[in-house]
């Protein structure tokens, strides 16, 4: 049985150790649990039957449950574990993981207690998929900051970054479910209502994640002419970066895992800075360079 305490808890249960200040204890606590997966992947029988895949999901699932409680865990990712058909639970188990991961991840930042409590009470992919941007956007050398909603237009968005040479960027985040049918009008209406939640007088990127069933020979010139449509009327969207998630089999994993792919559209609104800063972002991420980005040891 595998068991990883938030680090709120681990904290709690370590006050007499007397850290010096946040930053240490976070990197005692990150390196005990990181250790203590690396002993697991070592273990003989995990390494000689191929079981490091099922120890990380085993765990990402207890440091899940470890946060939300595991009636929350069972409640979100219902088809996670019935593996009787190669179907459904594929998506749930990688989701599941994955968010584990973020949260993670994200333990120490001043933001962490609104991202817990936004993951807890909204849709799970979308979540998610916010999740995987804030990390996304902690590969750049810049200060990345959660946004708490307001429900005030110009004030909404999701993440504020800093970049050098550039200043803050606000950034949006938009989510198209799987079974969102592709048109025209759907990405324009999605544009035009993220640069309403931008800030006017500044110039932004907006992330969107769009179903694979988008993905079609030709559709990335429809896609991009839609984009250009929806941006026409507003400069507070200099860039957008889609993310599509194509599916691939993982043999050592025996299941199915999707790699993402990274879209990029610059609006004329960009200023030749920003949209170097989004270039360095895309090239750090086929590079796979993740530096400045925290990683999960599960």
């Amino acid at each position: 049985m595998i068991e990883i305490p938030t680090f709120a808890a681990w904290l709690e249960a370590s006050q007499s150790q007397e850290f010096p200040d946040v930053a240490t204890a976070w990197a005692v606590y990150n390196d005990r649990v990181y250790r203590g997966m690396q002993a697991l992947f070592a273990d003989p029988e995990v390494a000689a039957n191929r079981r490091k895949a099922a120890v990380a999901e085993i765990a990402a699932v207890a440091f899940l449950e470890s946060a939300f409680g595991a009636a929350w865990v069972k409640e979100k990712f219902p088809l996670a574990d019935h593996r009787d058909d190669l179907g459904p639970w594929v998506q749930q188990a990688q989701q599941r993981q994955d968010l584990a991961r973020r949260v993670f991840e994200f333990q120490s930042e001043p933001w962490f207690a609104d991202f817990l409590f936004y993951t807890e009470t909204n849709d799970v992919a979308s979540a998610l998929f916010e999740a995987d941007v804030l990390q996304t956007l902690m590969h750049m050398p810049a200060g990345v900051t959660r946004v708490t909603a307001s429900g005030v237009k110009g004030q909404s968005f999701d993440v504020l970054l800093n970049l050098a040479r550039v200043g803050d960027v606000p950034v949006e985040v938009k989510y198209k479910q799987d079974d969102t049918p592709f048109s025209e009008a759907t990405v324009h209406n999605t544009v035009k209502g993220a640069a309403k939640q931008l800030p006017r007088g500044h110039v932004g990127w907006l992330f969107i994640h769009v179903p694979t069933t988008w993905v079609r020979p030709g559709r990335g010139d429809e896609y991009h002419e839609a984009l250009y449509d929806g941006l026409r009327q507003t400069s507070r969207v200099g860039v957008v970066f889609t993310a599509v998630d194509k599916p691939f089999p993982d043999e050592e994993a025996g299941r199915f895992r999707h790699r993402r792919f990274w879209d990029l559209y610059k609006d004329d609104s960009a200023s030749q800075e920003l949209w170097e800063a989004a270039l360095l972002l895309r090239d750090l991420l086929n590079k796979g360079w993740d530096f400045f980005a925290p990683r999960a040891p599960f």
